[in-house]
């Protein structure tokens, strides 16, 4: 589940408003955290994919749009990491339908070897009415390498910093399936993102498809990312994302649909944000759950997310999972 995000998929080419280079973040997709999914998005400038990212995500970054029909659901500052969740009008997709997204999206994954990235153009996008629709028709979608092995992750995840082992099983019944580098949905994209756009919309003019991709090199990310699968019996998920931040300060606005419930949650006796939004576009379901916080340790800063695409999956079962890592 860590596509990532998150993603306006983490955007204007936001990055352009924000300074730096211009680089898609996943993590709108993670728009597109997080809906169209999409995530963090660093001042320093990358052309954030969807973050969703994150974000995440379940949430779109927004990068520099200013709605006046919004509600602040949270807002947090902690470590390098300052952070404005905000639900929002207007993310209702009108011209194309969320199901053929997806689609498409797998259809382009299954034509990739592990390892590959790939920027996939809805030309269908560019006519929605909101503009991180329209100013970011593309999302972006890769093949990683997974680890089926819970002892191989495991090592992996401490040498990235995690102070203490990650558990076999959570929730009870919830048993690891895999681990990865990056988010649930999305995909970083690099530099060279609005360039690709450009190309994708001229081939689509060209050949009459409403949707086109290419694969496009791997991106290293500001935010070094891990995502932990755990599964049931009945085949619904749990995602546990670790997001690693740099010592450099981190704004992320987040903007998700007007139907996302908020709820302060404190487990193992701190503070975190349970979210709940039932117009994600990246899970069949069109669900996304997710129980965050964030923590300072030593002078590194952590963003963790417990998530869930499935319906089955209560907050109560998202806050058992997070009280068996032991943050």
């Amino acid at each position: 589940m860590f596509i990532e995000d998150k993603l306006k998929k983490e955007y204007k080419w936001a990055a352009n408003e924000l300074g730096s280079d211009p680089a898609l973040d996943n993590r709108i997709l993670f728009a597109a955290r997080k809906e169209l999914a999409g995530r963090a998005h660093k001042k320093k400038g990358l052309f954030l994919r969807p973050k969703l990212t994150h974000v995440a995500a379940s949430f779109v970054l927004l990068t520099g749009f200013g709605f006046a029909t919004h509600s602040l659901l949270y807002k947090e500052n902690t470590g390098s990491v300052q952070i404005e969740v905000q639900a929002a009008k207007g993310f209702e997709l009108t011209q194309i339908a969320p199901e053929e997204i997806r689609r498409e999206l797998a259809s382009v994954e299954n034509k990739l070897t592990t390892g590959e990235t790939a920027i996939v153009y809805f030309a269908e996008l560019e006519k929605e009415k909101h503009p991180l629709f329209q100013q970011n028709p593309v999302i972006g979608v890769e093949k990683p390498e997974v680890v089926a092995d819970w002892k191989q992750w495991d090592e992996i995840s401490q040498k990235a910093s995690l102070s203490h082992s990650l558990p076999k099983q959570v929730a009870d019944d919830f048993t690891f399936l895999e681990g990865k580098l990056g988010t649930p949905y999305g995909a970083m994209i690099g530099q060279g993102g609005e360039t690709w756009l450009h190309e994708l919309q001229q081939e689509s003019k060209a050949t009459g498809k409403s949707v086109v991709w290419k694969v496009v090199p791997n991106t290293a990310s500001p935010i070094n990312t891990y995502t932990t699968l755990y599964q049931n019996e009945q085949k619904a998920n749990i995602y546990f994302t670790v997001e690693i931040l740099s010592k450099d300060q981190v704004d992320i606005q987040v903007s998700t649909p007007e139907t996302t419930q908020y709820e302060p949650v404190e487990v193992n006796g701190k503070k975190a944000h349970y979210t709940s939004n039932d117009q994600f576009l990246f899970s069949d379901s069109g669900q996304y759950k997710e129980l965050s916080w964030i923590s300072k340790e030593g002078e590194q800063t952590i963003m963790y997310h417990m998530a869930t695409d499935s319906m089955a999956v209560s907050k109560e079962m998202l806050k058992q999972a997070a009280e068996a890592t032991q943050f």
